[in-house]
């Protein structure tokens, strides 16, 4: 089936193990997986990687312009969720997720010894059609850790974008953009990330029906 990415559209994108296994066991697999996706993000044209020592390139060699955004992000240990912007017409996001599936792919089967399919088949996408659906779709992905330890605090996590979101770390993340969702908040505070951050915490306003279809479950 093609899938049919125009410019200028959202796309909540996840997938996980096969079988639900863990597909990240350490923290270096994590890492891993992070350098693999910021370094497409950073170098959208290049063929997929054969050994994982050239995930580092010279700023000179990078594509100025993005056909891509990550808007946000987190990472599960046997799954993990994006939301892209499609921006321009190619590379698509079908040619980003091959070469970030293949490539870690082959760092886990080096790691491992592991044999045979890591993920779930191919990669689930859904379109978003509004900016509501947009920004509960953050919602829902930047609380997915609270699911492994109820009442923990998401913002503390280490392998989602929230902390980046709240200014919690110290090197800005060149390749996410996190921008495009505190700034439909900067009109109603001054503050866009604590309010940001009360959204997310907000128990009362889960709107499910919202997300219906858009969510791995």
């Amino acid at each position: 089936m093609i899938r049919n990415f125009k410019p200028n559209t959202y796309h909540h994108i996840f997938n996980r193990g096969c079988f639900k296994q863990n597909v990240f066991r350490k923290k270096k697999d994590y890492e891993t997986f992070l350098d693999i996706l910021k370094y497409y993000l950073r170098y959208p044209g290049l063929s997929p990687l054969s050994k994982l020592s050239n995930l580092k390139l010279n700023k000179a060699d990078r594509r100025t312009a993005k056909p891509y955004h990550l808007i946000t992000f987190c990472l599960m240990p046997n799954h993990f969720h994006f939301l892209l912007l499609q921006k321009e017409k190619s590379p698509t996001l079908s040619d980003f997720m091959k070469k970030i599936s293949i490539t870690y792919a082959m760092y886990f089967q080096q790691q491992y010894q592991h044999s045979g399919a890591l993920f779930q088949g191919k990669f689930k996408r859904v379109k978003v059609f509004d900016d509501e659906q947009l920004l509960y779709l953050t919602k829902y992905i930047h609380l997915n850790p609270v699911k492994i330890t109820e009442g923990s605090d998401p913002s503390v996590y280490p392998y989602s974008s929230l902390a980046d979101y709240l200014l919690l770390n110290k090197a800005e993340k060149d390749w996410l953009d996190s921008k495009t969702i505190l700034k439909k908040f900067y009109p109603k505070s001054l503050n866009p990330q604590q309010k940001y951050l009360s959204f997310i915490l907000d128990t009362k306003d889960a709107s499910p029906t919202i997300l219906k279809d858009s969510t791995l479950e």
